[in-house]
């Protein structure tokens, strides 16, 4: 009676030992434990899938001894990305983990459009590192820096530090707005951000201008605040926004947040000064529709 009940479990156990050789990273015992439930049950189809998926990691795996090349990490990260079975996936991103934290100056790697450290350590759920992480290498520089920021403000959010999460955000759709990856952003209030004005889009906000825009959009729509305080030591004039506006390589978007922050430091702390309705002049020139949110938002 016992021997049949260990007949009719054999498959179950044997699935055990082989997903327990999977989180210990014996891959090798993993493949002989599927080709022995091949050999005893050559219907199951579960054990021939997974034959299959950890022969193949096994090929992208290096020797045990040897060492794991950048290039090699890469396409581990790339598999990853289409693995969905929890044992395999969680012990091929320790092997990431470690094998990255080996390099030097491993926050520093980088390829598109998303192997770095800082985005396995999110996978990892280790949110508070990982923003640490994108930002050492904004510190180090050679990397996109919108993208960057925004990863980090991605991790932030996930972190559950939402004031900090916002501002790395204001800065990625500042600096480099182009290398943001939007339909990664983690935060639900600044996708809707976008969504909210990608379904305004005008001629004067081409949808690919979009990310540019965020910031002035982002604080007429209260999500947003402006580097009022303190005040630059040189204060800009309406003639420096005006040769700015005649430059085709500014960006609009910029132009409008930086003319925006002056126009409202002239409004909160010297409403008699001259340059007050050039500025607003100026700003209803670039964007006639972003300057009618302005004046509903102060009246």
């Amino acid at each position: 009676m016992q021997l049949d009940l260990f007949e009719d479990n054999r498959p179950g156990i044997l699935l055990n030992c082989a997903h327990d050789h999977i989180l210990s990273r014996d891959f090798h015992r993993a493949v002989s434990v599927y080709e022995q439930l091949l050999t005893d049950y050559p219907g199951d189809r579960h054990a021939s899938a997974m034959l299959k998926l950890v022969s193949e990691l096994i090929e992208l795996l290096p020797a045990p001894d040897a060492s794991i090349s950048p290039e090699q990490l890469h396409k581990l990260w790339l598999r990853l990305g289409s693995l969905h079975h929890s044992a395999l996936r969680s012990t091929l991103l320790d092997i990431l983990y470690d094998a990255m934290c080996a390099l030097p100056h491993a926050e520093q790697m980088y390829r598109a459009p998303n192997f770095h450290l800082g985005q396995i350590l999110m996978e990892c759920g280790r949110y508070d590192r990982a923003a640490d992480c994108f930002q050492k290498a904004l510190a180090a520089g050679n990397v996109p820096r919108g993208r960057f920021m925004a990863w980090r403000g991605d991790a932030l959010t996930l972190a559950g530090n939402e004031v900090e999460a916002i501002e790395s955000y204001l800065k990625a759709f500042l600096h480099d707005p182009n290398s943001v990856d939007i339909q990664s952003i983690k935060n639900r209030t600044i996708s809707d951000l976008y969504t909210s004005l990608s379904s305004e889009t005008t001629d004067e906000t081409e949808e690919q201008e979009t990310p540019a825009w965020l910031p002035v959009w982002g604080w007429l729509q209260g999500v947003f605040s402006l580097p009022l305080q303190p005040s630059p030591v040189q204060v800009p004039d309406v003639s420096s926004f005006e040769i700015r506006f005649t430059d085709n390589s500014v960006s609009r978007g910029r132009l409008w947040f930086d003319m925006l922050t002056h126009a409202e430091r002239l409004r909160t702390t010297r409403r008699d000064d001259p340059d007050l309705l050039p500025m607003r002049r100026l700003l209803k020139k670039t964007n006639g529709f972003m300057f009618k949110w302005y004046l509903e938002k102060i009246s």
